[in-house]
């Protein structure tokens, strides 16, 4: 079976392909790639659901259904050239989605890497996997996550802070990991000691 890809409402892609006409239109993107790009070029692909857990979730024990759906992710491309990724999220009253990002970070590349590692997976053939992805912004940890009812696959996008970058691993495992990584993030100290903020 593909690896199945959700489309959102029609307004979030068009929502992104107005805001990024606009930009290059405008001048106003302020990253190097996104700023060459030609705007007549530019077109998104790969749509998923972007879904967020907190450190106390994860330090709990939790496991997937506490993660919390948000916006939608696409990867941007520059006449099919990959150069960054575009995040829309749904507007606190309800009224739609609105653009919160445009993106040229280490995860772009590593997306692009995994989704085409992952449609090689022998696990594909047995069942059909919904393309996530999951933010764990306290831990800077973004993976992949392939869902099916049957089982879920987690992929860690590099930079990963359990490594592991690109392979594809059940939840409990993936969980498991983090584990390590939880203990000493989930211990109070100076702000300089806390993780990033949302990649």
């Amino acid at each position: 079976m593909p690896l199945h890809m959700p489309e959102p409402s029609q307004m979030v892609p068009d929502k992104i392909r107005s805001k990024l006409s606009e930009f290059a239109e405008g001048s106003k993107f302020s990253t190097k790639a996104l700023r060459g790009a030609r705007k007549g070029q530019l077109d998104i692909t790969t749509p998923h659901r972007v879904f967020t857990m907190g450190l106390d979730d994860v330090a709990s024990g939790a496991g997937l259904d506490r993660a919390q759906p948000g916006g939608w992710r696409y990867l941007v491309e520059d006449g099919g050239q990959l150069i960054a990724s575009a995040e829309a999220t749904e507007r606190d009253d309800g009224g739609g989605f609105e653009l919160s990002q445009f993106t040229e970070g280490p995860f772009v590349a590593a997306t692009d890497k995994a989704v085409k590692a992952v449609r090689k997976l022998p696990q594909l053939a047995a069942a059909g996997f919904e393309l996530r992805l999951l933010r764990i912004p306290a831990l800077y940890m973004m993976a992949l996550w392939l869902h099916a009812a049957a089982a879920d696959l987690l992929v860690p996008l590099a930079p990963s802070p359990i490594g592991k970058d690109g392979k594809a691993m059940p939840a409990a495992e993936f969980f498991g990991d983090l584990a390590e990584e939880v203990r000493p993030a989930a211990q109070p100290g100076p702000p300089e000691a806390q993780g990033p903020q949302i990649p």
